[in-house]
C-alpha cells in the first residue's frame, strides 16, 4: 500500500523548475514574435516604397503581399484567441479575464487533463480545437504557396508549416496524428509555449514569401515614365558618436548611368544608380537635409529635389542574454553587451554576482555563483580616462534544473518494461528536459532492489551508471508483475552531485 501511494505522488509531480522553464521559453517566444511583427512591418514598408515608385509594374506583387498580410493577421489573431480560450477553459474564468491573466499566475500550471480535452475533445469525432488549428495551418501554407510562381516555390519550401507531410510517433514508436503528438496530455504552460512557437512559424513563413515577392521585382520593371527621387534611411534615429546613413536613389534607374547629387551644398557621386549618404552624428536633435539628384537622360540632365529629417539621440547601452533571461550557476551564460555609439574597445562591462569574461566583439560569458540573488550587468563607456555608466540590466540567478534519469527511453516515475529489455539496457542514462544549455552529465551512483512475489531483495548499490552482474541476474529471474526499484539516483552536475527522482519499473 505504501508503494501505491508513493507511485501516485510520483505520477502527479511536475517539477517547479520544469514549469518555470516552460514559462521562460514562453516569454522568450513572445519577445521573438514581437520582433518578427516589427521586422515584417518594415518589409511591407519597403514594398510600399517600391509600389509608390512604379505602381503599374509593382501592382501585382504588391496586391499579393497585401493578401498575405491580411491572411497572416487573421491566422495570427486566431492562434492568439486560441491561447485566451485555452486559459478560460482550463481556469474556468470569463474570456475577458483570461486575456488579462499572465501565464505565470495560472493556478494549475501542471494541468494536462483540461488542455487535452480542449484540444482533442472526442478523438473519434475530432471535435477538439487542435483539429481546427491543423486545418487552418495547412490552408495557410497552401495559400502562401499559391501566391508564388512555380519556380519561386522551390526557393521557399515553408518547411515549418509542412505538417501534413510529416509522420509523428509516440514514446512507444506508434504512429499518431499531429494533434495527438502535440496536445495529448501536455500541461497548459507547454501548450501556451507551443502556440507561441506556431505564431513564430506563421510570421517566419510570411516573411519568407513576402521577401521572395519583393526580391522578384526586377530592375527592368521600373521605367523612366514614373521617375521620382527616393530617400531610404538605414534608421531615422541615431546615437551620438555614430553615423547617420541613408540610400538616396531614383527608383529603377539604369545602373550603368552616372548620377550626381547636391546635398546641403556638397557634391556626391553615385554608383549603380544610388547615392550613398553618410553624416557624422555629433549633436542631439532633429536634423534636416535638403538636396537634388541629377540624372543624365537622352535629352540632357534632369534634376529631382528631395528633403528629409532624422533624429540624433543620446547613446544608450544594450544588454541581452544569448540564451534565456536568466543566468544559471555552474554553466557558461552567453551575453551580448554594447554601448550605443561607443566602440567595442572603449566599452567596459561588469557584473556584481560572479564573473564576466569577454570572448568577442560585444560578446561575453557570465559565470554566476549565488542562486536567488539577482546579477546586474553594467555597461560603461571609457573615454578620455573616464568611465560613464551607459546602462544596466538585472538577471535572475538560478541553479540548473534537475536532469532526468532514463533507462531504455523510460524516465522517472512508474513504468512497465520487459525483463530482457531491462537486463540488456546496461545501465542508466541522464539528460536535461527543455533546457537551453548543453551540459555533459552522467550518473554517479544508484541503488537497486527487486521485489519478486512480494519478497524484497537486498539492496544492490552501483558506484557509476552501469548495472552490476548481480543486478542483471536478478532482472532475468523476474516474472510478470514483479517490480524493480531504482532509488538514491545521483547525477554529476556542474556544481556537484544532485539527487534525482526514483524509478519504479513493473515487469511486463
Amino acid at each position: 500500500m505504501m508503494y501505491l501511494v508513493y507511485t501516485a505522488l510520483l505520477a502527479l509531480n511536475v517539477s517547479v523548475a520544469v514549469l518555470d522553464s516552460f514559462l521562460t521559453v514562453n516569454d522568450a517566444l513572445e519577445s521573438t514574435n514581437n520582433n518578427y511583427l516589427q521586422k515584417n512591418g518594415d518589409l511591407y514598408q519597403r514594398f510600399l516604397a517600391a509600389y509608390t515608385a512604379n505602381e503599374a509594374k509593382v501592382a501585382d506583387h504588391w496586391k499579393r503581399a497585401q493578401n498575405i498580410k491580411e491572411k497572416t493577421e487573421e491566422l495570427y489573431t486566431y492562434v492568439q484567441n486560441l491561447k485566451y480560450d485555452l486559459i478560460a477553459f482550463t481556469e474556468q474564468i470569463p474570456l475577458e479575464e483570461a486575456k488579462e491573466l499572465n501565464p505565470r499566475n495560472i493556478s494549475r500550471q501542471d494541468n494536462y487533463d483540461d488542455p487535452t480535452r480542449f484540444f482533442l475533445g472526442d478523438e473519434l469525432a475530432k471535435d477538439g480545437r487542435a483539429y481546427e488549428l491543423h486545418e487552418k495551418l495547412h490552408e495557410y501554407r497552401e495559400f502562401l504557396l499559391g501566391q508564388l510562381d512555380e519556380e519561386e516555390r522551390e526557393k521557399v519550401p515553408l518547411r515549418s508549416l509542412h505538417i501534413n507531410g510529416t509522420k509523428y510517433y509516440d514514446a512507444s514508436g506508434h504512429e499518431v496524428s499531429w494533434e495527438v503528438y502535440h496536445f495529448s496530455h501536455t500541461i497548459i504552460v507547454a501548450d501556451l509555449a507551443l502556440l507561441n512557437k506556431i505564431q513564430n512559424n506563421i510570421l517566419n513563413a510570411e516573411n519568407d514569401v513576402v521577401s521572395q515577392l519583393y526580391a522578384s521585382i526586377s530592375d527592368d520593371d521600373f521605367k523612366f515614365d514614373s521617375v521620382a527621387a527616393r530617400v531610404v534611411p538605414i534608421a531615422n534615429s541615431v546615437l551620438t558618436g555614430s553615423n547617420f546613413e541613408a540610400d538616396i536613389f531614383v527608383a529603377a534607374f539604369d545602373s550603368k548611368s552616372k548620377i550626381r547629387a547636391t546635398i546641403d551644398g556638397k557634391e556626391y557621386e553615385g554608383e549603380a544608380g544610388c547615392i550613398k549618404y553618410k553624416m557624422p552624428a555629433t549633436s542631439v536633435g532633429t536634423k534636416k537635409v535638403n538636396g537634388t539628384i541629377h540624372v543624365p537622360g537622352s535629352f540632357g540632365v534632369k534634376s529631382y529635389p528631395f528633403q528629409f529629417e532624422y533624429d540624433v539621440r543620446q547613446s544608450t547601452a544594450t544588454v541581452s542574454p544569448d540564451a534565456m533571461n536568466v543566468f544559471y550557476v555552474g554553466v557558461d551564460n552567453p551575453v551580448s553587451a554594447l554601448a550605443g555609439g561607443i566602440t567595442d574597445a572603449n566599452t567596459r562591462v561588469t557584473i556584481d554576482n560572479g564573473t564576466i569574461t569577454k570572448v568577442g566583439p560585444s560578446a561575453y560569458i557570465v559565470r554566476v555563483t549565488q542562486p536567488g540573488v539577482d546579477a546586474t550587468v553594467n555597461v560603461y563607456a571609457m573615454e578620455n580616462g573616464k568611465q560613464t555608466l551607459m546602462g544596466s540590466k538585472s538577471f535572475r540567478v538560478k541553479r540548473v534544473p534537475d536532469p532526468v534519469a532514463r533507462i531504455n527511453g523510460q524516465d522517472e516515475g512508474v513504468k512497465r518494461i520487459d525483463k530482457n529489455t531491462l537486463a540488456n539496457a546496461g545501465g542508466l542514462l541522464v539528460s536535461m528536459k527543455d533546457f537551453e544549455f548543453q551540459l555533459s552529465l552522467k550518473i554517479a551512483s544508484f541503488n537497486v532492489q527487486v521485489s519478486r512475489k512480494g519478497e524484497l531483495s537486498a539492496m544492490m548499490p552501483s558506484d557509476g551508471n552501469k548495472f552490476s552482474k548481480n543486478m542483471i541476474d536478478n532482472f532475468k529471474r523476474c516474472q510478470l508483475g514483479d517490480k524493480v526499484f531504482i532509488t538514491d539516483i545521483t547525477a554529476q552536475m556542474p556544481e556537484g552531485n544532485r539527487m534525482l527522482g526514483d524509478m519504479i519499473l513493473t515487469i511486463k
